[in-house]
């Protein structure tokens, strides 16, 4: 263990003892469960800003949550940080027998696919029965349509070829069109029916849209955060180059706008 990481553990356990911090004493599994995914999503604000120093800070600040709640669980006799380390360490061996052991495999995807085999095992070991469980409901929904249609591919569950995704893409949004156009909402005894009705055929949109991203090894939450990205830079460019508020203006005024601060952009860019 690094001197630096020791010193580390030693701070936070000095902040949880009884002359420590007030607000760190205070502190729980649950008090701090939000603090896990806010530093979470900071450190991939961080990567996807390019920022080096910021990502350093940003995986600390993850660190320190992991180390608080090591400590919380210390503090209950339950583990430690190192029943933590040991834990992991041991999963990456036991999950890599072609690094620790004497199996081969060629490719990126052979490992994939033995990983999740082992994933398999171990679950059945421990009573667990779907292929499909495991993927925690607190993350993202688009991030958890990726991870159980990965495990279902993994069983088998997949589309022959992509145009074949494509086609259910255009299905579900046919059956979305339907659902939204559907008489029922104008009937308030059948309105929350037909609204229901709606949210699952928007949500088979999106779950196949998660699925042609698959198809092409991208991440929809990732995507999703660079489109909202582009669209925040675009609309503030709008703003900065209108010379009345944009609520004032006519659609085709504020698409000639859009246009322009795209190319405005676009222009800084290549500069």
């Amino acid at each position: 263990m690094s001197s630096n990481l020791e010193l580390f553990i030693a701070t936070i356990a000095r902040l949880r003892a009884p002359d420590g911090c007030p607000w760190d004493l205070e502190q729980t599994h649950e008090s701090l469960s939000r603090y896990v995914i806010e530093e979470a999503y900071e450190v991939q604000e961080a990567i996807h800003n390019g920022e080096p120093d910021k990502l350093k800070e940003e995986l600390g600040d993850l660190l320190l949550q992991v180390m608080l709640h090591a400590q919380v669980a210390k503090d209950a006799g339950e583990f430690d940080i190192e029943d933590v380390a040991k834990g992991i360490n041991d999963k990456m061996i036991r999950r890599h027998p072609h690094v620790f052991g004497d199996k081969k495999l060629d490719n990126s995807k052979e490992v994939v696919g033995q990983w999740e085999e082992i994933k398999q095992e171990e679950k059945a070991e421990s009573g667990t029965q779907s292929a499909i469980d495991g993927v925690p409901t607190a993350m993202p929904a688009l991030l958890q349509a990726l991870k159980i249609s990965e495990k279902a591919v993994t069983q088998g569950f997949e589309w022959e070829n992509e145009g074949q995704v494509w086609e259910k893409l255009e299905s579900e949004i046919i059956e979305l069109k339907e659902a939204i156009s559907n008489p029922d909402m104008e009937k308030p005894e059948k309105r929350i029916a037909a609204q229901r009705e709606i949210d699952l055929e928007m949500g088979d949109v999106l779950f196949t849209l998660v699925n042609i991203g698959r198809w092409h090894g991208l991440n929809p939450e990732e995507s999703l955060i660079m489109a909202m990205e582009k669209f925040k830079q675009r609309f503030r460019k709008m703003e900065d180059m209108s010379t009345v508020p944009l609520k004032s203006l006519t659609a085709k005024q504020l698409d000639d706008l859009w246009n322009s601060a795209k190319a405005n952009i676009k222009q800084e860019i290549t500069k």
